[in-house]
């Protein structure tokens, strides 16, 4: 079973120096930064002085780069939270509003996030959900890729709805 926030006390890393240097090559981690892989019993809470602990789930599936975007930062700000704390599907909205504003030719807007999404907990995690009686920001979005062989198969057209 996963680990919940609850005992991050206890969460140490299981990535090996060669899995965070292809990180770091495919993601582009700048050196900058100085990465490094924490130490065998080095847990991730408490949080380290100095240090940045993130999962590498938030790169592979929610798409997220390091640095992150500004919009990201004053999402994260505003709500109080570690992004190591928010599950990949609420990042990956945060995503998709950024996405949408910027294909619109506009800055993407924490009022705009705001009103599309509400701040909750998802079990042990926090994520974004849809606010209840506001239309989707998406289209068609899908929740499963079932299917998705016949879904996207051929050409793809992406479309924003105008916020």
């Amino acid at each position: 079973m996963a680990s919940g926030k609850e005992n991050m006390s206890e969460s140490v890393s299981v990535l090996t120096q060669r899995q965070l240097d292809k990180l770091i090559r495919e993601y582009k981690i700048p050196s900058d930064l100085s990465p490094v892989l924490p130490s065998k019993n080095e847990t991730i809470y408490p949080f380290h002085q100095g240090k940045f602990p993130l999962y590498t789930r938030v790169c592979n599936f929610a798409n997220y780069r390091v640095p992150f975007s500004r919009f990201l930062i004053r999402v994260l700000q505003f709500f109080r939270v570690h992004i190591s704390l928010v599950n990949p599907f609420g990042l990956s909205r945060v995503n998709h509003i950024e996405i949408s504003c910027r294909a619109l030719d506009q800055k993407p807007d924490l009022n705009v996030f705001r009103y599309f999404y509400e701040f909750i907990t998802a079990g042990d995690w926090y994520t974004f959900a849809y606010r209840k009686g506001v239309p989707s920001p998406a289209s068609d979005e899908r929740s499963s890729l079932k299917n998705g062989k016949t879904i996207f198969s051929g050409w793809t057209t992406v479309v924003f709805r105008k916020i």
